[in-house]
């Protein structure tokens, strides 16, 4: 019932000119609407029986260390030889198609997440 708006939804977001602002709306729109569907979700619990929550700092760590990454390159040069994370997918995410899946993908992140 929800897959063929969510399809419809990816596939025309997918075919928006990069890095502008309606593809920016529609991005950050459709994170927030799985967000707020995966809220929605029945909670799963995935820790077990005797098992310490507070893995958060994991998370954070990755984060961190991502960013530290990308600014690290962003000012390096040249480009080539310290590429950032967005000029290593540039090549990946080059059609509407593999624009798509990526969407998909964010999407069914953020439902996990939300479900959490």
């Amino acid at each position: 019932m929800l897959a063929l708006p969510v399809l419809a939804y990816a596939w025309l977001t997918a075919g928006l000119r990069p890095f502008t602002l309606p593809a920016l709306a529609a991005i950050l729109g459709g994170g927030i609407g799985a967000i707020a569907v995966g809220a929605r979700l029945p909670r799963r619990s995935t820790l077990r029986e005797g098992a310490v929550a507070g893995g958060g700092w994991i998370w954070a760590a990755l984060a961190g260390a991502i960013a530290l990454w990308e600014l690290q390159s962003f000012l390096q040069h040249p480009r080539d030889d310290h590429p950032t994370i967005s000029s290593l997918t540039n090549s990946l995410l080059h059609s509407q198609q593999s624009r798509m899946v990526a969407l998909l993908v964010w999407l069914a992140a953020g439902v996990w997440l939300a479900r959490r």
